[in-house]
């Protein structure tokens, strides 16, 4: 089937919607305001409906226009990284990696870990894709990343798992709160807090599986901050607690301000793990980059973080 629409139609989408104007979308894009009306109008009659519709002055996409804008924003996005990646192959890369990180995992083995690998590996190269909490899976599954750092208690079924180490998930609270001090916080005094969180989308193995629905408990109150650095600087201000592994805390832990104890008596665990497609090849740049990985991150993290250590690549 042949397609009415170009790339240019494509830019056209993302910049009106983006901007919610004509001769804003236009400036961006390097067009004059009559072009892109023009541009609008083509592809409003190429495809027989409204694209935009206008509200308090602002252009807003229709039915269509939002469902025309998804693909634009995939096909733009994925040209953008075909672009990368071929400019990238032409100065000497011949595999580009994509890397997809737990919003927990942080990246403060990362820089250490390019360094080596970089000097070792000159035609490999890293696209980080952050925060892939939600659905690391699914994102490996279609091809946005080649592998991911993960955290939960079993692996799903379906995909190559290469553990990392066991960690233990820590109450996090200001260095003055009045539970500061205590060897284990339990889950009454941890619900009675105002909880501070990444999302509020239950994760698999973490507090909401481990915890709160175990004891059938929630915390009085949620604040979602959305990335580490805002959840720890809520927690360091004296906005709430929250929940988080050792191996994130590491780094803030160092900047001083918080404390943690251990979640109950009994403790919470979690499992850091590298994950892979199913038919990755022991061979391939994407495993060798996964057994570098493990190795420097076994290597480098604190012995006495590391409650058990997975056996080598």
């Amino acid at each position: 089937m042949t397609t009415k629409l170009s790339t240019k139609h494509m830019q056209m989408m993302a910049a009106v919607a983006d901007t919610g104007s004509v001769s804003d979308a236009a400036h961006r894009i390097g067009v004059t305001q009559s072009a892109l009306s023009h541009r609008l109008k083509e592809a409003e009659r190429l495809l027989g409906t409204e694209l935009f519709y206008r509200n308090n002055k602002q252009l807003t996409p229709t039915s269509a226009g939002k469902r025309l804008l998804y693909s634009a924003r995939v096909i733009l996005a994925e040209l953008e990284r075909a672009e990368t990646d071929i400019n990238k192959l032409s100065v000497g890369i011949e595999h580009v990696i994509r890397l997809g990180n737990d919003a927990f995992a942080g990246y403060h083995w990362l820089p250490s870990f390019m360094k080596i690998f970089c000097a070792t590996h000159p035609s490999i190269s890293l696209e980080v894709i952050p925060d892939l909490t939600l659905d690391p899976y699914g994102a490996l599954r279609d091809g946005r990343i080649d592998l991911a750092v993960v955290s939960d208690l079993a692996p799903i079924s379906g995909f190559r798992n290469e553990p990392l180490f066991q960690d233990e998930l820590r109450v996090v609270m200001p260095a003055s709160h009045p539970l500061a001090g205590s060897p284990y916080i339990g889950i009454e005094a941890i619900t009675a807090e105002t909880y501070i969180t990444h999302h509020t989308n239950p994760d698999s193995g973490r507090e909401y599986e481990q915890l709160f629905s175990r004891y059938n408990r929630l915390p009085v109150r949620v604040i979602r901050a959305g990335v580490t650095d805002a959840v720890i600087g809520m927690v360091r201000a004296g906005l709430g607690i929250t929940i988080m592994p050792a191996w994130t805390l590491e780094p803030y832990l160092s900047q001083g301000g918080l404390y943690t104890s251990q979640t109950t008596a009994s403790g919470l665990k979690i499992d850091w793990r590298i994950l892979l497609r199913k038919d990755e090849q022991d061979e391939s740049p994407v495993f060798t980059f996964a057994k570098a990985l493990k190795a420097h991150i076994q290597e480098q993290y604190p012995r006495d973080y590391l409650l058990q250590r997975a056996p080598p690549i």
